[in-house]
């Protein structure tokens, strides 16, 4: 994963208009890594600012490595595709 961002509009709102894109896409790239036919399959890879490491820790389920950078494994991308991609419109 390369980048995904927050809009600056989107900071801090309690009624954000997209509340659950940055999730979906993240959802999205680790449904995308268990397509891969090779030992990195349903694994995502990715650096992290250093203040968002624990962000990413609690809301995607993301693991650290070594500094700032972090990955989402089979299991922690499998609860991704359900919580995000696999929810019902009206959650």
């Amino acid at each position: 994963m390369d980048l995904v961002e927050i809009a600056p509009h989107n900071k801090g709102q309690t009624d954000k208009r997209y509340k659950y894109v940055a999730g979906c896409l993240i959802a999205y790239a680790c449904r995308e890594s268990f397509k891969l036919e090779s030992n990195y399959k349903g694994y995502l890879d990715f650096v992290s600012k250093t203040a968002l490491v624990s962000w990413y820790r609690d809301k995607y389920h993301a693991l650290s490595t070594r500094g700032q950078n972090m990955h989402i494994d089979p299991d922690g991308g499998q609860e991704l595709i359900e919580e995000y991609l696999n929810r019902k419109k009206d959650e």
